[in-house]
């Protein structure tokens, strides 16, 4: 089975379909129900608003984490190299002793 990366781009565009799928099928089952069901159904609008806007202030804050650790490795090459190293050396090590 062969996987596609998906970008930040697709990833937020399935979520908001996934989160506008999810509140019409809440409107739509809400209009039928007695009022603890409208109540619920609220409840679920305002959680599905959090997680859209969470979700979006997760990807911002992602791009963001990539684009700064981008730019720290095209600045300093040798430094993330040696980093890597010397995680990689630790990691070994503590494994080695097992």
């Amino acid at each position: 089975m062969r996987f596609r990366k998906a970008n930040t781009a697709d990833l937020s565009n399935d979520l908001s379909q996934l989160l506008d799928d999810l509140k019409e099928v809440l409107t739509t089952k809400g209009r039928e129900t007695d009022p603890a069901a409208s109540l619920l159904l609220n409840k679920a609008a305002s959680t599905l608003e959090k997680v859209r806007a969470a979700s979006s202030n997760a990807i911002c804050e992602s791009k963001a984490a990539a684009e700064a650790a981008d730019a720290y490795i095209h600045d300093s090459p040798w430094r993330a190299v040696g980093g890597a190293l010397a995680v990689g050396a630790l990691i070994g090590l503590v494994l080695s002793r097992r």
